[in-house]
């Protein structure tokens, strides 16, 4: 069965229904891996859309990328991060940049490569979030 735009948001609602209650009693480190989830299925929602020949513009999905994006930059400690942060800012600024072009373009294979580049981000805060605990 292929997945459709529609059920990949039915599929999402109900996730962000779940990760709501998560939230409630969550850590600050388990918060940020959160909004990493969030961010994927937003972007992978993003691809089926445009595979399904939809344009994305202007769409829930894409304005919730673009939020979480801008929230993981604003939410940044500077003063504890230093370096790391001021590095991660320069990420997620990259990242809006390429969101915002491939909006413009509704271009699959540049959500598939901000995808990518997500999946890394994600992939070493959750290295460090299981670091900590």
């Amino acid at each position: 069965m292929v997945a459709t735009a529609s059920t990949l948001r039915a599929a999402g609602t109900y996730r962000r229904m779940q990760q709501e209650s998560r939230a409630a009693g969550a850590d600050p480190l388990e918060l940020v891996s959160m909004l990493y989830d969030e961010l994927e299925l937003s972007l992978g929602v993003m691809s089926s859309m445009i595979r399904q020949g939809q344009r994305v513009s202007a769409t829930e999905p894409a304005t919730r990328a673009r939020t979480i994006l801008i929230g993981l930059d604003a939410n940044l400690d500077h003063q504890a991060g230093g370096e790391v942060a001021e590095a991660l800012s320069r990420v997620y600024r990259s990242m809006r940049r390429k969101l915002d072009d491939a909006v413009r373009l509704n271009n699959d294979d540049m959500v598939h490569e901000l995808l990518d580049g997500v999946n890394s981000v994600s992939s070493a805060w959750r290295q460090l979030r299981e670091q900590a605990q």
